[in-house]
């Protein structure tokens, strides 16, 4: 039900990028591995992944690195970690055990999953700064 190492440091890490997505300057892996506090070579693996799933772009250039795909705006928590594990629901992710322990735990992997689907990523640039 926790978040894996990569979702924690993909969550860490994007808020530290451009909010307008393609068109602001890019960041260096590296950068961003010392911005978030995770190893350049992991975080770099996981830059990769969201790339892959277009939550990222890689631009050349002088203003190069990598960018949001698109406007943090329009990018939920849910879309990066599901980027991330290659799962098709939050849901699956969060399954909890059966029993009367699934049963109690059932509304806190519900709410997690909801708040990750209705927080995007300008938001949680809004509240850390």
């Amino acid at each position: 039900m926790l978040l894996s190492r990569a979702s924690e440091a993909a969550l860490k890490a994007l808020p530290h990028l451009d909010p307008r997505g393609p068109e602001g300057p890019g960041r260096e892996a590296r950068a961003l591995a010392l911005a978030c506090g995770e190893p350049a070579p992991f975080l770099g693996k996981v830059l990769q992944k969201l790339a892959c799933a277009g939550l990222l772009r890689s631009k050349r250039g002088r203003t190069g690195g990598f960018v949001l795909g698109r406007p943090a705006a329009e990018i939920t928590l849910g879309d990066i970690v599901l980027a991330v594990e290659g799962a098709e629901s939050l849901e699956t992710l969060f399954a909890v055990p059966g029993g009367p322990a699934g049963a109690f735990l059932a509304p806190s992997a519900d709410e997690l999953a909801t708040r990750l689907r209705e927080t995007t990523l300008a938001r949680v640039r809004r509240t850390s700064t």
